[in-house]
């Protein structure tokens, strides 16, 4: 399965503080309780290639419990007492990655563990400074491993960084994310790993991101342009980068 950069690719609890508590002030929402609802059902994908990949998305209410891809390969998003306690990644009924999740006290993930089937088992903890804007991640298996940081400002990641080795920046629109309702979407904006993936669940849309290598200082862009639907959310993504262009088409609930 491509990793899909734009969708893919983090309560009942209430948190969730990882983002500011202007988010929902600061993004403009249509007046109709109908958009408070609106879910994605299906993502079809023509990539550069050609190749072309559809995923269905289900729900159990408003909470997201499976991605499905036309080429067999799944995820399972696993709720304990409504909180997320995993996520798992399956090709046909054999699992691939298995990843757990672990909180604190105020309802934040502490803790990630990531069993990538027939490597082994790889544990990380998270950390957040005061307003719970910047979460580092810490390898807790490999010694001395640098962190990695994701900085989340209004809803959106606007900043990551992988150890030593890239800085990843991003820009938004002021329009709805295509997941923007479900539940513990607070969660899954905080947490980047394996088997998440926190840009996937920002309250907007991206519309630039520039990865830099850190030690030679080249750098990747991508540039998303969009068109919407009548209640502002994404209806199609063309992505490109450095010419070669991916187009993403979304499906709602409410089409």
């Amino acid at each position: 399965m491509k990793k899909v950069i734009y969708t893919f690719a983090l309560l009942a609890v209430s948190l969730m503080s990882c983002e500011s508590s202007s988010d929902d002030e600061t993004t403009p929402l249509d007046a109709t309780p109908a958009n408070e609802t609106i879910l994605p059902t299906q993502l079809d994908i023509v990539y550069s290639d050609g190749e072309t990949e559809t995923i269905t998305y289900s729900y159990d209410g408003m909470k997201l419990i499976k991605e499905e891809s036309s080429d067999g390969y799944y995820t399972d998003y696993v709720y304990t007492d409504n909180i997320l306690s995993a996520i798992n990644y399956y090709e046909d009924t054999d699992p691939e990655i298995l990843e757990s999740y672990t909180y604190d006290v105020q309802g934040r993930v502490e803790t990630i563990s990531t069993n990538i089937i027939g490597v082994g088992i790889y544990e990380y903890s998270q950390t957040y400074n005061s307003d719970n804007s910047v979460i580092t991640q810490t390898s807790t298996t490999s010694a001395g491993a640098t962190p990695s940081t994701t900085t989340v400002s209004n809803g959106n990641v606007v900043n990551s960084t992988d150890g030593t080795y890239y800085t990843t920046t991003f820009n938004y629109d002021s329009k709805n994310g295509v997941f923007k309702n479900i539940d513990v979407r607070n969660v899954l904006v905080t947490i980047e790993s394996e088997n998440g993936y926190a840009t996937n669940f920002t309250l907007n849309n991206r519309t630039s991101e520039q990865v830099v290598d850190n030690q030679t200082l080249d750098s990747e862009n991508y540039t998303y342009t969009m068109t919407y639907t009548s209640f502002d959310y994404p209806r199609t993504v063309q992505e490109s980068e450095e010419g070669d262009i991916t187009l993403y088409t979304y499906t709602y609930n409410n089409d």
